[in-house]
């Protein structure tokens, strides 16, 4: 079943699916506003898949969010992952509030156009770890599947939230978010997985494992990238290996590299009505009316 036609089947059952229901066509649209290209070829936007790879929810933070998220591939390979959500907009009462959340998954420089107040310009791509002792990637792909499962089970980590500093657990999704096991270009297979708060479904970390070949040789590498404004730690068997701590350099609308970036951008009514624009800066967020 397609993700439209399981939340037809299910939106009558929960206020928030209905949400999610009247929703979806907004957070497309946002995504198309995109054009997503890599450096070394500007000319040429990436294709964005139309279906969100996956919907979740976080029913404690700002009164209830809820959003999906989109991949945009690069000959079969994901390069970018976008995240279009809401929650309800103070100030205007039954409309929701739209935030974008977007990580750079390319090795590459991405070049970003987009018309409107808030900007991503990422300055360098998504650099790669060896897994050491990871072993050999298999010669099939449904082995390999098995084998990037069991990887991505190695790593565990926590987060402390950005108002009271409590502490989250992450958990491993154990489906990724995407699976690529035929990409033209750059790796032999790949999926990217999500680490997840045990407060909601909302992805706080990405992790990119893919098996690549190098000198001749198959190997298993490895990237994380936060997706969250929290304060996040990751360790693999026990040690860490990547932590995203807030900081002048570091703060809640990006990340030093700007492979990260979040913001606040619009207003909008359960049927697509814009009513106000939001300008974010990394003090805070200015929302524009939009004139009657």
């Amino acid at each position: 079943m397609s993700f439209l036609a399981l939340l037809l089947v299910t939106a009558a059952a929960d206020p928030a699916d209905a949400i999610a229901k009247k929703m979806l066509p907004i957070y497309l649209q946002e995504a198309k506003d995109y054009s997503i290209a890599v450096a070394s070829a500007p000319k040429e936007p990436l294709e964005l898949k139309p279906e969100p790879v996956f919907e979740w929810a976080n029913p404690t933070n700002n009164g209830g969010q809820q959003g999906v998220i989109f991949v945009w591939l690069r000959a079969g390979r994901p390069a970018a992952l976008g995240c279009i959500f809401s929650s309800p907009a103070q100030n205007f009462p039954g409309a929701r509030r739209i935030e974008h959340e977007f990580h750079a998954l390319d090795p590459e420089r991405l070049v970003v156009e987009r018309d409107a107040f808030n900007q991503w310009k990422p300055q360098d791509g998504l650099a790669r770890e060896v897994l050491g002792d990871a072993g050999i990637p298999a010669d099939t792909p449904a082995v390999r599947k098995t084998q990037m499962g069991k990887l991505a089970e190695g790593f565990t980590g926590h987060t402390f939230a950005s108002a009271d500093k409590k502490r989250y657990d992450l958990r491993l999704l154990p489906t990724p978010l995407y699976r690529y096991p035929a990409a033209k270009t750059g790796v032999v297979d790949g999926a990217v997985f999500a680490l997840v708060s045990e407060a909601g479904t909302d992805p706080e970390v990405l992790l990119v494992v893919e098996a690549r070949e190098a000198a001749g040789k198959l190997c298993w590498e490895y990237a994380l990238g936060r997706f969250s404004d929290c304060e996040i730690h990751v360790s693999l068997k026990g040690k860490e290996v990547f932590s995203s701590i807030p900081s002048e350099a570091n703060p809640y609308p990006y990340n030093p590299k700007h492979t990260y970036r979040t913001y606040q951008d619009k207003v909008v009514t359960l049927d697509g009505k814009l009513l106000a624009r939001i300008r974010q800066t990394a003090t805070g967020s200015h929302v524009v009316p939009i004139e009657k």
